[in-house]
């Protein structure tokens, strides 16, 4: 099966989850990665420049389902192009039913498949509006490899963990509730004020909650109840009926982790869909419950159950198994509300065969394993390297720049006049230079993209957050993305297939500086503990930035009670700092890197790629970063006040120097996979693939005005269409048929049955003989279903070949882009006029009506009391 992943919400384990799930069972998957935010309909010519290019690849890809995960990115011209592929089209209602007057309500008449994320009483709300089963009920899910399994592998911090904010005035009710229990509980989330003591801190990543996880012997849940929305913008008549989150995703965050769940709901059973979960109907009830499950000893059993429970039915397999069912069959329409909450529970995770997963993911590479000796030998000063205005240190150019010139790779340094790069290009062309790079959003213009061609350089294109689409990188033999950027532009390159992103990059000079630091017996400061504050330039000298988190560590980690030496240096201090320096300045137990900039502004310090991969714990202040894909997100502790780091530093063993939970790399692994001429050998590689890709395919218009990603303008044009063709095609643009389709004996007609998907993106057929209009037919956009091509006569196709084009609804926003699914077959049949052969060709086409529907599915009105569906 082909399975497309459209979108992504914020808790991205869920859908990398799915990928890997997916992928281990042998399907193909493209997932677009997570672009959108919020939850109201994005205006179409607002997203089309992110996902533009997304529904062409798709569209390539041929998918069998297609699985939304934010419908608001999917407004209708949009769902129309993903229906157009032929594929089932599903959403996944994550926010059900809160969302339901804003994005779900008006979208579930428009797909194929809903997948609900709600209990009983969700289920029968939905179906009492629109008078039918909508869905089954299809709760969070992860994998252990986002949650591993950590139950009681360090030494309990807490009794009790609770994930969740404590801010407003009904969770400040509930904190006071929770710092009443009779046993330890540590709260891990945004705090007004923390009297108690109850704060863990905030975990920014997954590692965090395994780490915290970890070191608790009771999970709770307290959820949201949806009286709570009134008089927020999402509220409507009827959601206080429907209680509350039955099942959100901490529950099952809870489960991978192998952690018993104890849940606070007032009045409410056991949950049908999850018995091992504990429900308790107040907070001082669950208390009790914990007190005798302690002195009873039956926690290490609650947690097997739990654990076993989890991989049963809450695994990201357990959920690729309910797509498959239903994808087979429908027999789920038959069931009631209370049969559909549970439904997926017949779905053993355990039970399903794990394939070999292929990574074909182009956000994040590891750098290739040995290095290639010959590369390097033939390829003595090569480069040239291109920007507008000379880089900070710590820049990604001024790294690879030093990286350059330490290979003796580096040809010149080229920073543009009036002219452009055109006086460059003309001096390069027949010389030794093989790679052009362009950093600091100096781009080609199509004049110097042929330059570049003709003086054989392979280009490549740096990029850090700027907007740059698939269109863009069409023009570069490889574009790299470097370090964080925003989610959306992240997700936009990568449906480039000659585009890559990589966290960082990090001289190797510095790296082979910290490995014979690393190599170095400890001495001189053994026996105490060392604390790096690196502040950023934008505040005053060293020790005096501003920064209350930096100005407040020395003062909680100092004293007669922590031997912690406190070392202060400002990013100025560094940037003339030798390999060997900055390794010795960025070592000791832990570092702290203040941001660079200012309120919303603030940005990781440029020195971070260097602090990870010099083994230390990092920590840094959290700021702002929602839109921004975090790359280096696992790599540091983010805190938001010194009494936090220290909780975190605990967490982290830090006085012994080996973190509870390790990260995916480690530091000698970060700097395996920052390693600057490492990653430029592989772009070099790349780059130089794709221009031999080039030079030996057809020929390419050079004249610049044509996207080459376009299949309309692809130097090698589509195959005809032959019988029995199943293929995605664009609208207006003309395919070709094949010759042999026309062969028949005198005396026979043939005829043609085109059939299509996306018919109400469709509203006519023309049908040419070279540039000449033989024949068309229009028709209401929706109103046909399929054209019937009847052809008399002998055509010379060899002379005037012969061409369909569907005819698009001119007002579509997408219809430049959209395509759809057309089958061609062909039969022949005796003429009854004449037996002889005419000469030319006479067509008729006859549109074939879609088949007439019953009254409209959607009710607006409430419908008859739950029933049992045969």
């Amino acid at each position: 099966m082909r399975v497309v992943l459209y979108d992504g919400i914020q808790e991205t384990h869920v859908a990398s989850s799915l990928d890997r799930a997916l992928r281990s069972r042998g399907h193909a998957v493209y997932h677009t990665g997570r672009f959108g935010s919020g939850y109201l309909f994005r205006n179409t010519d607002e997203l089309l420049p992110t996902i533009a290019d997304h529904l062409d690849l798709i569209t390539d890809f041929g998918p069998d389902l297609v699985l939304v995960f934010r419908p608001a990115s999917a407004p209708y011209p949009v769902l129309q192009a993903l229906r157009g592929t032929g594929a089932v089209v599903a959403a996944w209602l994550s926010d059900d039913p809160v969302l339901f007057k804003d994005s779900y309500g008006p979208i579930v008449d428009l797909y194929d498949l809903i997948l609900h994320c709600g209990n009983e009483s969700v289920l029968r709300f939905y179906e009492q509006r629109f008078g039918r089963p909508t869905g089954v009920n299809f709760p969070f899910w992860t994998d252990h490899a986002a949650f591993p399994a950590v139950y009681g592998r360090h030494q309990p911090e807490s009794t009790v963990m609770f994930l969740g904010n404590m801010v407003g005035p009904v969770r400040r009710a509930r904190y006071e509730q929770l710092a009443a229990m009779g046993h330890s509980v540590r709260v891990y989330g945004r705090m007004e004020a923390d009297p108690a003591g109850l704060g863990g801190g905030f975990l920014d990543s997954d590692a965090e909650v395994a780490e915290a996880g970890g070191r608790a012997r009771v999970a709770l849940n307290i959820p949201q109840f949806f009286s709570a929305y009134r008089g927020q913008p999402t509220w409507f008549p009827g959601l206080e009926n429907l209680s509350h989150f039955d099942l959100p995703s901490r529950v099952v965050q809870y489960a991978a982790m192998g952690l018993p769940v104890v849940s606070v709901v007032p009045g409410a059973p056991p949950s049908p869909a999850f018995p091992e979960m504990e429900v308790c109907g107040s907070i001082a009830e669950a208390d009790r419950w914990i007190t005798g499950m302690l002195d009873s000893g039956g926690l290490p059993a609650v947690a097997a159950r739990t654990l076993e429970r989890f991989d049963r039915s809450f695994s990201a397999t357990a959920r690729v198994l309910a797509l498959e069912a239903l994808l087979r069959d429908d027999s789920w329409r038959s069931l009631d509300a209370a049969e559909r909450t549970v439904w997926f529970l017949q779905f053993d995770g355990r039970t399903a065969p794990d394939r070999p997963i292929i990574p074909v993911t182009t956000e994040i590479r590891d750098a290739p394993g040995p290095r290639n000796a010959s590369l390097a030998a033939e390829g003595a000063a090569d480069v040239v390297l291109a920007y507008r205005r000379p880089p900070r240190r710590f820049d990604a150019t001024d790294v690879l720049r030093r990286e350059l010139e330490d290979w003796d790779r580096l040809a010149a340094v080229w920073i543009p006049d009036d002219d452009g790069l055109l006086p460059l290009l003309a001096s390069l062309e027949g010389g030794p230079v093989r790679y052009l790079m362009l950093a600091d959003g100096l781009r080609l213009s199509a004049r110097e993209v042929d330059a570049a061609r003709d003086a054989r350089l392979s280009t490549v294109c740096l990029l850090s957050g700027e907007l740059f689409s698939p269109g863009d990188a069409a023009r570069y033999d490889l574009a790299v993305r470097i370090g964080p950027a925003p989610v959306d532009r992240v997700a936009l390159l990568g449906a480039a297939k000659n585009a890559l992103h990589t966290p960082a990059v990090v001289e190797s000079a510095f790296l082979a500086a910290v490995q014979r630091r690393t190599a170095q017996p400890p001495g001189g400061s053994a026996g105490g503990t060392a604390l790096t504050v690196i502040r950023s330039d934008d505040g005053s000298a060293a020790g005096a930035s501003g920064d209350p988190v930096a100005d407040a560590l020395g003062r909680v980690l100092s004293g007669p009670a922590r031997d912690v030496t406190i070392r202060d240096l400002a990013t100025a201090d560094l940037e003339e700092a030798g390999a060997d320096e900055l390794a010795a300045a960025l070592s000791g137990s832990a570092v702290y890197l203040q941001p660079a900039g200012s309120g919303r502004q603030r940005s990781h310090a440029p020195v971070t790629p260097y602090a990870v991969c010099a083994g230390p714990v990092v920590l840094t202040s959290r700021h702002p970063a929602n839109r921004f894909d975090d790359l280096w997100s696992d790599w540091l502790l983010k805190i938001g006040s010194a009494e936090e780091a220290v909780l975190k530093l605990h967490r982290r063993s830090w006085a012994t120097g080996e973190p509870g939970e390790p990260d995916q790399y480690g530091a000698e692994g970060r700097g395996r996979l920052l390693d600057a001429r490492r990653q430029l050998e592989d772009w070099f590689r790349r780059a130089g693939a794709q221009r031999q890709v080039q030079r030996s395919g057809a020929a390419v218009d050079r004249t610049g005005r044509k996207d080459s990603l376009d299949p309309r303008h692809r130097g090698q044009l589509p195959s005809p269409l032959a019988t029995d063709a199943d293929r995605m095609v664009l609208l207006n643009h003309r395919y070709l048929l094949e010759p042999s389709v026309f062969d028949g004996a005198a005396g026979e007609y043939l005829a043609l049955e085109f059939s299509f998907t996306g018919t109400d993106l469709i509203r006519g057929m023309r049908v040419l003989q070279s540039d000449r209009v033989l024949t068309e037919t229009r028709f209401p956009a929706g109103s046909a279903q399929a054209v019937d091509l009847i052809a008399m006569g002998v055509p010379d196709p060899a002379r005037e070949p012969v061409s369909v084009e569907l005819l698009g609804v001119p007002g579509h926003r997408l219809h430049r882009v959209a395509r759809v699914r057309l089958w061609m077959r062909a039969c022949r049949g005796a003429r009854l006029a004449s037996a002889t052969r005419t000469p030319g060709l006479a067509v008729h086409l006859l549109p074939v009506p879609v088949a007439a529907a019953g009254p409209p599915r959607r009710q607006h009105h409430p419908g008859p009391p739950e029933r049992r569906h045969p």
